[in-house]
């Protein structure tokens, strides 16, 4: 454990950090650049990190995803790049491709779902949020596609998904929600159908006002539903359109967070930094609200 400890500690010593334009957040002309897609950002401790899946600098598929990168910034202009912190495939039951991933906060630590295998849903913890980061099973804990947890203000956690490619729900592609227990590696009942519109994948689940906000890729865009409650059965969460335009280099993977009291929305670009479908980048715009809590449509930006 010391050795880990102080391995660790050495990579922490030669990450990046410097400031720049905000879109792309990391540039391939930029010290350590790496490809960081499916980015989930979170506050802790009044800063933000995001943490991101890592496509191959030379990839024309998806396979070669197998570990897991930590951005952090104090003011979403100065940005430090931690590089790759998290390798699943070092644990030994985690194995395949490891897609978008997402961390929470609650009991004092820090706890990483990532999925391998596409679909199988792992965790590892730490008391930091860059880590070094330890097994806190070592088995899936459920089956869903693109993972994203959400701890409401009661400390009530869940985690949300899309059944594209399991068979746990009705047929067809929805967004899908269950209870965590307390303990954050186990499911406190059955996964539960929340939209009665298909969405492709890139679940995401925030709250603001007293409403329940889900994202999801729709086609090409990004749509979003609204609810009163965090699982919302029959009447379902209430669809409320799209707000990306339709755009095939790969933007549609999102999460959301408010930040110094500005909301902003992350995404991600095929088409920056000599990038492909399969090689992308994290970006990031601001996002705003109308009186009736609807979104604006977001636009997004290259500096």
């Amino acid at each position: 454990m010391k050795q880990n400890q102080l391995v660790f500690i050495l990579l922490v010593g030669v990450i990046s950090q410097w400031s720049w334009s905000q879109n792309p957040i990391l540039k391939n002309t930029d010290p350590n650049f790496l490809y960081a897609a499916d980015p989930a950002a979170e506050v802790y401790n009044d800063k933000v990190y995001v943490y991101c899946s890592h496509d191959q600098p030379d990839a024309e598929n998806y396979s070669g995803m197998q570990d897991y990168i930590v951005l952090e910034s104090s003011d979403l202009k100065t940005w430090i790049n931690h590089g790759v912190v998290l390798k699943p495939r070092e644990y030994s039951w985690a194995y395949g491709q490891m897609n978008a991933p997402d961390v929470a906060y609650k009991n004092g630590w820090y706890y990483f779902y990532f999925p391998y295998d596409k679909t199988h849903i792992g965790v590892a913890k730490s008391k930091s949020p860059i880590g070094p980061w330890e097994e806190a099973v070592t088995d899936k804990i459920t089956t869903i596609f693109d993972p994203t947890v959400f701890i409401d203000d009661d400390g009530q956690a869940y985690i949300y998904g899309n059944d594209t490619k399991v068979d746990i729900g009705d047929k067809g592609r929805h967004v899908m929600g269950a209870k965590l227990k307390d303990n954050m590696i186990e499911l406190d009942g059955p996964w539960m159908r929340l939209s009665e519109e298909e969405v492709n994948e890139a679940v995401h689940c925030f709250k603001r006002n007293g409403k329940y906000y889900f994202m999801g890729r729709k086609g090409w865009k990004t749509g979003y539903w609204m609810a009163d409650t965090p699982l919302p059965t029959k009447p379902y969460a209430e669809f409320k359109g799209y707000i990306t335009v339709e755009q095939r280099d790969a933007p549609v993977h999102m999460s959301a967070i408010e930040f110094k009291n500005q909301w902003y929305f992350f995404y991600q670009r095929g088409d920056v930094n000599k990038g492909t479908f399969h090689r992308r980048s994290a970006c990031f715009d601001k996002m705003t609200f109308r009186e009736d809590g609807t979104i604006e449509p977001i636009v997004y930006t290259l500096d």
